[in-house]
């Protein structure tokens, strides 16, 4: 039987070498298949990462058209504001002008007035109106009382009248000021009531 047992033996290494082979490459595939599962988890993974990058690129992107639209909307809103106040104080400005045009026509006809009367004390007819003897050399300012009296209206007057429209045109300026700044604000809405 010693020839019978050397036969075996080829054939236990031949079976062996062929079960080693076999495991060998069961062992390759299924570690190719692991590398491969793996793999294809690693890019499904990429993929799904790439998904929400695109998802959040996208919502980005609406936020910012969002944002853009709102801010458009604000600058639209804050212009037609200062156009509002831009007007209203030019209408306030119109009014001043021809209020300061009347009070003008007033100062000129009270300036006439003045200077009529001036005139009428200057030159009296009434003997009422003679000078008393008693204040004879007391100085020329009193001979005529009405010229000077004409004299200093005139003068308040025109500096009552530069003064007002410089308190005019600051007033207008002033308010519409604080008007284009309130209507850079946001709207204010009024605390409750207990």
């Amino acid at each position: 039987m010693p020839g019978v047992a050397v036969i075996a033996l080829p054939q236990t290494l031949l079976a062996t070498a062929l079960v080693a082979s076999l495991a060998a490459n069961v062992w390759l595939f299924a570690g190719r298949s692991a590398a491969e599962r793996d793999l294809a988890r690693a890019e499904s993974r990429l993929s799904a990462e790439r998904a929400a990058r695109e998802r959040e690129r996208a919502d980005a992107a609406v936020a910012l058209a969002e944002a853009t639209e709102q801010a458009r909307q604000t600058e639209a809103q804050w212009r037609a504001r200062h156009q509002e106040v831009q007007a209203h104080a030019q209408t306030k400005a119109r009014a001043a002008a021809t209020d300061a045009a009347r009070a003008r026509d007033a100062i000129d006809s009270l300036q006439r007035r003045a200077e009529i009367i001036a005139a009428q004390c200057a030159n009296p007819t009434r003997d009422s109106a003679a000078p008393d003897p008693s204040f004879a050399g007391r100085g020329q300012a009193a001979a005529d009382p009405g010229a000077v009296l004409a004299q200093l209206l005139r003068g308040v007057t025109q500096a009552a009248a530069e003064l007002a429209a410089l308190a005019d045109a600051r007033g207008v300026a002033g308010t519409a000021c604080e008007r284009a700044y309130e209507a850079t604000m946001p709207a204010k809405t009024p605390p409750t009531q207990p």
